[in-house]
């Protein structure tokens, strides 16, 4: 069983980890606290201090612990997101935490876990404390996309991203719907959901093949990145690494942005247009981009249902009754039937 973060066993068992697996001296947990954001992961961030000489000196740590119970997202590997995030280590345009060390024993807090390094900034765009003035705002947008350019040039086939390997190949993307399809048959749990099998089959119908393939971030998302000033300080999550077509993660992140601020509803002026963002990737990157449009479509399903996982989850919980559907009707599904332009559900 996983020791709870509130619990003095939880201090006790992780300064003793740092002491006995790291040798940290005079290890002192403090300041222990959870992100506002993030649904998926369990995450904590706390200040750790330790001696080191005569001084004792202290600095910020976050442990992102393997999710206990069913998440939205399935199949989360807090091991293999520690083996990306090191991978990308050293590489300065895409600012990602370093991680001190992984942990594969479960005894030490009930399940496996790393630490890393807590970076400067806030992931103002989901904390909703995005610039008011339109120039700023633009220049952070120009920033994000700019950085997931950077991330389609990473040299995937280089040693250290050894544990994505055997996802590439022409049918990289059909590979991946299937998954997809089999995450939704095992989450259903015998009930129909008629529009996800429906967007399932058009998608497997109307793949694309033969893409080039790159590094994708996976949850590539402007409120997945940390913020100080106008400076980007973080590229976090990096759960739903792959290796895929750049069109998966800049269709991802198309999508997020549809989902958060449709079109002709923008409350951030200088928020940029779904054109505008396209043209900003395609002015830093000069690789021809496949029809986006099958692009935020799959963005869609995939989102879908892992919000049917969530709807089933809230339901087990009490938070819904089942006659409320969350797993059925809800912001992502509504969504779903406007990229495919079909009827919403109701």
């Amino acid at each position: 069983m996983t020791v709870e973060v509130n619990s003095a066993d939880f201090i006790e068992q992780l300064e003793s980890w740092y002491l006995r697996r790291h040798r940290v001296n005079g290890a002192e947990l403090s300041n222990l606290s959870r992100p506002i954001s993030g649904v998926v992961n369990d995450t904590v961030c706390y200040c750790i201090s330790f001696v080191e000489g005569d001084d004792r000196s202290c600095v910020g740590h976050v442990l992102r612990r393997q999710p206990e119970g069913e998440k939205p997202i399935a199949r989360v590997d807090v091991l293999e997101q520690a083996k990306t995030l090191t991978a990308l280590q050293g590489i300065s345009s895409i600012p990602t935490p370093i991680v001190f060390a992984s942990e594969d024993d479960p005894s030490w807090l009930g399940c496996p876990f790393f630490v890393m390094e807590r970076l400067p900034g806030e992931p103002i765009f989901d904390l909703n404390k995005q610039p008011p003035d339109p120039v700023s705002l633009r220049e952070l947008f120009d920033k994000a996309i700019d950085t997931l350019v950077c991330i389609h040039a990473v040299n995937w086939r280089a040693a250290p991203f050894a544990h994505l390997a055997g996802r590439d190949g022409p049918d990289s993307l059909s590979r991946q719907i299937a998954s997809y399809r089999t995450i939704y048959n095992q989450s259903r749990a015998g009930k129909r959901y008629s529009l996800i099998e429906q967007a399932l089959d058009w998608l497997e119908e109307n793949a694309p093949t033969g893409l080039p393939l790159v590094l994708n971030w996976g949850d590539a998302r402007i409120g997945n990145m940390l913020f100080d000033g106008q400076r980007l300080t973080g590229v976090l999550d990096w759960e739903m690494a792959e290796i895929a077509p750049r069109e998966v993660d800049l269709g991802w992140f198309l999508f997020f942005e549809r989902f958060y601020w449709p079109e002709g509803a923008r409350a951030r002026p200088g928020g940029p247009t779904r054109k505008e963002l396209i043209e900003r990737y395609q002015a830093a990157c000069s690789a021809p981009l496949a029809d986006l449009d099958f692009f935020e479509r799959w963005a869609a399903l995939r989102l879908a249902i892992m919000r049917m996982r969530a709807g089933r989850i809230a339901i087990a919980k009490g938070e819904f009754s089942a006659a409320e559907r969350p797993d059925e009707i809800n912001y992502a599904t509504t969504q779903l039937a406007r990229v495919f332009g079909w009827e919403e559900p109701t």
